[in-house]
């Protein structure tokens, strides 16, 4: 399937010899640049002077890190903890001093070589450059949607991976974890529904395409969320839904600084299960199963059993011989089985460590990471265990050219239980089925679990395992050529090679029995077997770019960028599994005798692609932004392979008007911003969707002439006009500042259309035998806003403080989809998408009389209602309660009646630092969020094997007609449909982190050599204010995965 115009080969050859070309060339520069410098050494030592000072900020407190650097030169330094610094320079040179959020300094050297420098902060500076696509921009000329967050927010929490440290932070930034699994991941999204066939943010570390929960936190320099089409558009079709940049640290002009931090953290679930108790349960149970029709499911000997153990447990066993059956124990033991299965607490362990500084020439950074993460399982270590290393070197070889090298590596392994041969590895060992007669051991000290009985414990202990180990290496290098002030020429080359290792050694587990000699297997781990699967792929990533800045006459301000970028990705894969072990413990595939089962697949994509943007900035009042890309994919026809995709913003900066003057004594910044673009989807499905393929079969289920044939599936239909779904975004902004940018605000506005989706096509007949043709059919529309609103300021030279809030929003809506019949069960024109459809409820019966004069409900369950049984209202006055014909003319009485999209999504932030303490606080929530619930979990017993949870209780009985919940049984599948009454609200409010921390005095330190000292004490999800029913956690909506975590940790920051 492969293109020569994307071939690895045309990527890999320009860069080696065109670095190799550069290398010869800058390294002969280099020698003759040396030799110079050695017959003029011995005049210019001769003339310079050592100058020593200390910097202090305007309330006398050494600024610690800032840069001395000799204007003309590339000579240079930085203070240490106390402020102070030394250089060599000649009597008359001018020095540049210059600090994150301070006005520069320029202060030409005389003859006194001591000297005191108070640097002014500079509140409009905070953040000022954010990285953008193919460089940087001053934020205050920033014309997109561009959010940044720098590497301060991620820093001091046990967080596993980088989503855990955004969420809340960026307006319309969504992040969501789908469980607390170790290793688990997080999912991004930017600005809510992107299209009916998915979509995610383009995700760019270091400019390559990467994933960020591989990536240490702890190596993270900045983050910009590029959110509308006008800051996206260079990166093209790969970016319709936003893109991510993400910066790792590199090094800084001056002496080697040493860091290392470590952070310990005991973690346990945000939330547990809580079941009932056996007595409770063995209760209910029987009186469901009298209202199902039957007696009690437990007779009175059973019950007199159950009875004596949970009264008297000491003196009584869990177990009994079956009356009935010899050989089989009865259970009538009382088990918390949460308490069985999870551990009170989990530890994680994090340590890393860095090296950076840099000469005139050369700057370096160097880190090393390591994170062990240990589970929740009580009779399972499970774990995830990650290694980060990253190296950045950058040299500058003369004053035209400069070179760097880069090296991440990431090393992950993942153990969990294997559990049963329908599990995988985020299960949360909470069946359905944990009765709490069962108890975890028999007398005979073998674990519990006979037929049907699941013992999770059992299943942890002795079902095998499952494991990933992930080797994941990249190797960069890049030039910047200035042949002419202001222009610069870029190239970079990255190749990526990961590799994906998975293991599966699913074992057979014994039951034992009452009777000694008797021992059966566990039903759903037979058979046992291995099953291995290794993905691995190449990835090849060039970059060539020019980007020209200059000025005419003054106020006119230009800068242009040109570039290429190409891109080519291989995956390919194989997986075996064989079944039947010879030995039970011995997981190797040569080592089972029973059914195998091989399969395997090589894939590949490549993008090649031409961008432009061009910046104008008048007098910094009038800005305007042109971005176009013209994108080639492979995943579409030669001849419908290429798509342009332009966007246009600008801005006014009212506040830089004469006539706002009089206004800035108090409103310090105002700017306007306005953009639309258009942007290419290539995600519609799979890298050749355009390819009919014909599917294979190595060994199919029928014997001819003896054997099982290989057998070939007729290719499917594929529509000639299958192209880019097209995203059309309107962004509109506004940027605030009032008393110096002490209090700063900005709101976006944005409208996406996402056009051409690609769904099933017209309906064709029956007698076509195959599916009907993907067609680009559907059109989606998405709104939403963001505000983002801070205030920092300093009460004296011991006490400041800030605080941020942020709030964000969406919402979308089909614009265009085939259903001309309006069926509700599919998309139709005019749906938020979201929306809930079910029945508007009016309480519980509570007699035969009031059944008898309601509207007949036997189209949702056709046996007999009893008081106790849900009433629903008859909305369309039919005489019946239906979904009529379940369409948008005649939805019966159903009707829109909550919706599952997550609104109004917001995060409060604060910090105070009162002289050498620190204290952060970060809220974050969902305002608004329907969500209908199902499962045994929820509504109790659905069936004989369910086992309910302590609201259960609330069931409505003739002694309790208030009740909450209605009438249970298995039977009467009509009071569980999607109703008002059980509807769960899961808006939440979340302490998402609290940190207290406190560094050493410098007087202390300096003593000893150390630069900074600090420890901290955190809590991670320490609390939630949420009216959704307590067995769920608000973030993940689920009993049955693995659960999320609340931490304390403690940690330590060392520098010197």
């Amino acid at each position: 399937m492969k293109n020569k115009l994307f071939t690895p080969q045309r990527l890999a050859i320009p860069f080696f010899v065109g670095a190799t070309l550069l290398l010869s060339g800058t390294l002969s520069a280099e020698n003759s640049i040396s030799d110079n410098s050695a017959k003029a050494n011995h005049f210019i030592s001769q003339q310079k002077q050592t100058y020593t000072g200390i910097i202090k900020d305007q309330y006398g407190e050494p600024v610690i890190g800032a840069n001395i650097s000799i204007v003309g030169t590339t000579h240079g330094t930085t203070t240490d903890v106390d402020g102070k610094f030394s250089i060599s320079a000649n009597k008359g040179a001018t020095i540049k001093i210059s600090y994150l959020g301070y006005d520069d300094q320029l202060l030409k050297l005389a003859a006194s070589t001591a000297l005191k420098i108070t640097l002014q902060e500079n509140t409009q500076d905070l953040e000022e450059v954010v990285v953008v696509g193919y460089g940087t921009q001053k934020k205050a000329n920033l014309t997109g949607a561009v959010s940044s967050v720098s590497s301060k927010t991620l820093q001091n929490r046990p967080i596993t991976n980088l989503g855990q440290g955004l969420q809340g932070t960026v307006g319309n930034l969504n992040i969501t974890s789908s469980n607390g699994a170790p290793g688990s991941g997080s999912s991004f999204n930017i600005r809510g529904t992107t299209s009916i066939n998915g979509g995610s943010p383009l995700v760019l570390v270091d400019g390559v395409q990467m994933d960020p929960n591989l990536i240490s936190p702890e190596d993270v320099e900045s983050i910009s969320v590029l959110k509308d089409a006008a800051s996206a558009s260079i990166y093209g079709a790969r970016a319709a839904y936003g893109v991510i940049l993400i910066t790792t640290k590199k090094g800084k002009t001056g002496e080697p600084r040493v860091s290392f931090s470590t952070n310990l953290s005991w973690n346990k679930p945000t939330k547990k299960p809580d079941y009932l108790d056996s007595w409770q349960f063995a209760t209910m149970h029987n009186e469901v199963n009298r209202n199902s029709g039957g007696g009690d499911y437990y007779d009175e000997n059973y019950m007199n059993h159950i009875y004596d153990y949970y009264t008297d447990p000491q003196n009584n066993l869990p177990v009994f011989v079956d009356p009935n059956n010899p050989d089989r124990y009865l259970y009538c033991g009382n088990t918390d089985w949460i308490d069985a299965v999870y551990k009170d607490v989990a530890f994680l362990q994090q340590y890393n460590a860095s090296i950076s500084g840099g000469m005139e020439k050369c700057d370096y950074y160097a880190s090393v990471g390591m994170m062990d993460q240990g589970g929740i399982l009580k009779y399972y270590d499970d774990s995830y265990r990650r290694i980060n290393t990253n190296l950045n070197i950058n040299s500058r070889i003369n004053e035209y050219i400069k070179l760097g090298f880069r090296s991440m590596y990431n090393n992950t392994n993942r153990s969990f239980p294997y559990g049963n041969n329908w599990t995988g590895d985020s299960h949360g060992f909470v069946g359905g089925d944990l009765r709490p007669l069962m108890p975890v051991f028999h007398p005979d000290g073998n674990f519990s679990g006979q037929g049907n009985w699941t013992n999770q414990a059992a299943l942890q202990a002795l079902s095998g395992d499952r494991k990933n180990k992930v080797n994941d290496m990249w190797l960069g290098a890049n030039a910047v050529i200035t042949p002419i002030k202001g222009f610069n020429i870029n190239f970079d080359y990255t190749f990526n090679y990961y590799n994906s290792v998975n293991k599966q050694h699913g074992k057979l587990i014994k039951e034992y029995t009452a009777n000694p000699n008797l021992q059966l297997i566990y039903p759903w781990t037979s058979p046992n077997k291995v099953a291995m699967s290794q993905s691995d792929n190449y990835y090849h990533v060039v970059n060539l770019y020019g980007d020209y800045e200059f000025k005419i006459r003054e106020k006119n301000n230009f800068k242009v960028l040109l570039g290429y970028n190409q891109e080519y990705k291989r995956d390919r894969w194989f997986s075996a599994e064989r079944q039947n072990l010879i030995n039970n413990d011995m997981g190797q595939i040569n080592q089972a005798t029973g059914n195998q089962y091989v399969g395997g697949g090589e894939t590949d994509w490549a993008i090649s692609s031409v961008f432009a943007r061009i910046n104008y900035n008048f007098d910094d009042r009038y800005l305007f932004e042109l971005n176009g890309r013209y994108d080639g994919s492979s995943k579409f026809p030669t001849n419908d392979r290429f798509g342009f995709f332009p966007s246009g913003s600008l801005a006014w900066r009212v506040s830089g008007e004469e006539f706002f003057e009089p206004l800035t004594s108090w409103f310090t910044d105002l700017k306007l911003r306005g953009s639309y673009g258009q942007l290419g989807n290539q995600s519609v499905g799979g890298n050749y969707p355009y390819i009919p393929t014909l599917g294979t079969s190595t060994n199919i289920g029928y014997l001819i002439g003896g054997e099982r044939p290989v057998a070939v599936n007729p290719a499917g239909l594929v529509s000639s006009t299958l192209t880019w779904e097209r995203v059309d975004q309107t962004n509109i902004g506004i940027d605030l500042g009032f008393f110096d940018n002490r209090l700063t605000g900005s709101f976006d506005w944005f409208q996406r259309y996402t056009k051409d989706m690609v769904t099933s096509g017209v309906p064709l007949p029956g007698v076509l035998g195959t599916s009907v043709p993907q067609e680009n059919a559907a059109d989606l529309r998405t709104r939403g806003f963001e505000l983002t609103l801070g205030w920092q300021t300093a009460v004296n030279n011991d006490f400041r403080y800030n605080v941020n809030f942020i709030l964000s929003d969406y919402h979308a809506e089909i614009t265009k989809f085939d259903n001309p019949n309006g069926l509700l069960n599919t998309y139709y024109v005019g749906q938020k998408l979201g929306s809930i459809w079910g029945y508007t409820t009016d309480g519980l019966f509570q007699s035969e009389e009031e059944i008898q004069s309601h509207a007949s409900q036997k189209k949702l369950y056709g046996g007999t209602w009893y008081p106790g049984d849900v009433k629903y209202k008859d909305l369309n006055n039919d005489g019946e309660i239906s979904n009529g014909k379940n369409t948008l003319s005649d939805p019966g009485d159903l009707s829109i009646i909550g919706n599952s999209t997550p609104r109004y999504n917001y995060g409060i932030k604060g910090g105070i630092t009162w002289k050498s303490f620190d204290l952060d606080i970060f809220f974050q929530g969902v305002a608004k969020r329907d969500f209908m619930a199902g499962g045994g979990h929820f509504w109790g017993f659905q069936s004989e094997w369910d086992v309910p949870l302590k609201h259960s209780l609330d069931y409505w009985r003739e002694d309790n007609k208030d009740a909450f919940w209605h009438r249970p049984s298995y039977n009467n599948g009509g009071n569980r449909q999607t109703q008002t009454r059980y509807m769960q609200s899961a808006a939440y409010l979340r302490l998402k982190q609290l940190t207290l921390g406190y560094t050493l005095p410098s007087s202390i330190l300096s003593k000893v050599g150390v630069d900074n000292f600090r420890v901290y004490l955190t809590g991670q999800n320490l609390f939630e204010i949420s009216n959704i029913m307590n067995i769920y956690d608000p973030e993940t909506l689920s009993t049955g995965a693995y659960p999320l975590q609340r931490s304390i940790s403690v940690g330590v920051n060392l520098m010197f």
